[in-house]
């Protein structure tokens, strides 16, 4: 039984852009990518500020791939090539076929109609308590459209009720990490379905004894909608596009990690940026992009600027011309080999091409927080662990509730990851102590 407080299922996966990180020799090896899980993991911990746990780190990169083919199994598809998520750190981007994180859904939604006799989703239906009798979980209060209570009785329970980005309160509360400097009240948007990432979960676990970790990890992703914090239009993730302030000067390297990003954004005058691609990013204005977007929808809609000529776009963002075409030719220099960037960037990816021809088209961008690294204690196992190492009998977490993964910064890309992999071991490890 799936207890959903929402009337949809998913929740904010629904809108994430779904990459998946894994290796994935079939695909890698075609496009030239060297990669390893050794590699994986390294970049997972260092990227996280090697606050993350080893051993949940190593379980997830190495078992990443197993969740890309058990999800094919289910009839999810993915493209043939991978790419590279924002923050991301590598080539290992596995996106659905079809536009967006949404997919997964309805692959599992389609598995759910097909196994109707064995699971029962509960929608509109809000968990207020877990149950114990000595000390272990056995079952939970709910209530079912704001009035009719539920009891649950339940061997094994699974949190699987996603972070707490959205909760303004409760993430300023929290916020003495890396983001102490920035009030984070609702001038920050946030890119969460906003009921989908109310924290309640973690406060049902540590109401049943689990502890809290890590709940100051806050991540703040480049790819916020002015006003609404939402990811939308031209997105940050992949490659050949530059970051420029309302100046046109690059500032920051565009493949960083995200926190870097982020902290060099609020550097910026007004803290907003304008991405800037071309017609390498998008050949024709009316081909859906990877989220299902198109350039001729984006400019009808008044979200982006067009320029045939550099000096164009500039003219219409208000940029200074000379600056932002110095912008254009350093990257170029960099992605030719002719030069290192000041910045950092690092023409590596079998994606980067040099940015030389119009139309030209830019949108502006700010900081918006995408994902809370902390959460509920668990070991590899999923169970749910208390502040003196105790595992709480028949309680399993998964996903953006949990914390220890990530560390104090997740690399984009290893959410999706995150939650598949470690969301099949809660599934497995709960169904056997149901009956055992």
């Amino acid at each position: 039984m799936v207890v959903e407080k929402c009337g949809i299922t998913g929740g904010s996966t629904n809108v994430s852009e779904g990459a998946l990180n894994a290796v994935d020799p079939e695909r890698q090896q075609k496009q030239g990518i060297e990669d390893s899980v050794e590699q994986f993991y390294e970049v997972t911990y260092e990227g996280g500020h090697e606050q993350g746990t080893p051993e949940l780190i190593h379980y997830l990169t190495d078992n990443a791939l197993d969740s890309v083919h058990w999800l094919e199994a289910l009839g999810v598809k993915f493209k043939d090539e991978t790419g590279s998520a924002t923050g991301s750190l590598g080539e290992r981007s596995h996106y659905p076929a079809t536009p967006s994180g949404n997919t997964y859904i309805r692959a599992f939604e389609a598995f759910a109609a097909d196994h109707a006799d064995q699971l029962v989703v509960l929608h509109e239906t809000q968990a207020k308590e877990l149950i114990l009798e000595n000390g272990s979980v056995a079952g939970l209060t709910a209530v079912h459209r704001g009035s009719q209570e539920i009891t649950v009785n339940a061997k094994s329970i699974v949190v699987a009720t996603g972070g707490f980005g959205a909760n303004v309160e409760y993430r300023q509360q929290v916020n003495d990490g890396v983001w102490a400097d920035v009030k984070l009240d609702d001038t920050i948007g946030c890119t969460n379905i906003k009921p989908c990432a109310q924290g309640e979960g973690l406060k049902l676990a540590e109401g049943a004894g689990a502890e809290l970790i890590g709940l100051s990890d806050i991540q703040l992703h480049p790819c916020g909608t002015p006003g609404t914090g939402l990811m939308e239009d031209i997105r940050t993730s992949g490659r050949n596009r530059i970051f420029v302030n309302k100046s046109g000067e690059r500032f920051v390297n565009e493949g960083a990690e995200r926190d870097t990003l982020c902290k060099a954004i609020f550097a910026q005058p007004e803290s907003t940026y304008w991405i800037v691609v071309n017609k390498v990013r998008y050949p024709s204005e009316t081909e859906p992009d990877a989220n299902g977007a198109t350039i001729e929808n984006m400019l009808a809609l008044g979200h982006i600027v067009k320029g045939e000529t550099v000096e164009d776009l500039a003219e219409q963002t208000q940029m200074d011309a000379t600056k932002l075409q110095a912008s254009i030719d350093g990257y170029n220099q960099v992605v030719a080999g002719a030069t290192e960037d000041p910045f950092g960037f690092k023409a590596n990816n079998t994606a980067d091409r040099q940015l030389t021809e119009g139309p030209w088209y830019a949108c502006r961008k700010v900081p918006t927080v995408h994902h809370t690294m902390g959460g509920i204690r668990i070991n590899v196992n999923t169970e749910a662990v208390s502040a003196d190492g105790e595992v709480v009998p028949g309680l399993y977490a998964c996903g953006e509730c949990t914390g220890g993964i990530h560390g104090s910064n997740r690399l984009g890309g290893n959410a999706i990851a995150d939650c598949i992999t470690f969301g099949r071991q809660a599934g497995t490890q709960a169904a056997q102590h149901a009956t055992s």
